[in-house]
């Protein structure tokens, strides 16, 4: 049985509301300083709430701005507390297994830290959460940990359920393809996704999830909405 609603164009009317607020895992990433720049700069976001292991932004001050940084995220239960009140989670997570050195602590990464956050989120009654995915996850895939693909497609999937398996009013799950992530100074490779078409912009990534958070909501429980593709991502900006 398939749970989800999977997306080819937006389908929500936008919301006017001021004074939004957020909770970002995953705010020092490529999509996730995006997504908080964007959210700060906006006068429909009143707070944003992040929390890592490096301040964002470099470190500099703003108003909107509650940085908390922790030595590992694996503590995020001690400030429990900052998940209350808010509007939306967002989780902006993303490694690989070579940057994270072992397959185990790759796991431990994506879906174990995304667990944690996904129950403090649920238990501080936060409506809506949102969460970047990648395109062909799936939590049913039959992996092996020498298997690299196979094990990103499975780990990936298993992190979406992190939401699913928790409560929310509104779940957001976004399945890019290739992503654009050097905006300055793109490499070879990057330059040439984007002179292909088929590269997506991280801006344009955090710029589709805080769309879609700013959208009017059905009446009644969700089901978890999925967009998929960068097309589909790219189009659910100006809907």
């Amino acid at each position: 049985m398939n749970i989800y609603k999977e997306l080819s164009i937006h389908p929500r009317e936008y919301e006017k509301k001021l004074d939004r607020k957020s909770v970002v895992i995953g705010g020092t990433g490529a999509t996730g300083r995006q997504l908080i720049k964007k959210m700060l700069n906006s006068d429909s976001w009143g707070k944003v709430t992040s929390i890592g292991r490096k301040p964002v932004l470099g470190g500099e001050k703003h108003s909107k701005l509650n940085d908390i940084v922790l030595d590992s995220l694996q503590d995020m239960i001690s400030i429990a507390n900052e998940f209350k009140n808010h509007d939306i989670f967002f989780n902006c997570i993303g490694t690989t297994r070579s940057r994270a050195g072992s397959a185990s602590t790759f796991i431990d990464i994506e879906v174990g830290i995304s667990q944690q956050a996904a129950k403090l989120a649920s238990r501080a009654q936060i409506p809506h959460a949102s969460i970047i995915s990648a395109n062909g996850a799936n939590h049913r895939q039959w992996a092996q940990d020498w298997i690299q693909p196979l094990l990103y497609i499975k780990t990936i999937g298993q992190k979406e359920q992190t939401l699913i398996n928790n409560t929310f009013e509104k779940i957001s799950i976004f399945r890019p393809g290739m992503l654009i992530r050097q905006l300055d100074k793109p490499t070879v490779i990057e330059k040439l996704i984007e002179s292909t078409g088929l590269g997506l912009k991280v801006e344009d990534l955090a710029a589709a999830m805080i769309r879609d958070a700013e959208s009017k909501s059905e009446t009644g429980k969700e089901a978890p909405k999925v967009y998929i593709g960068n097309g589909c991502i790219n189009q659910s900006i100006t809907i």
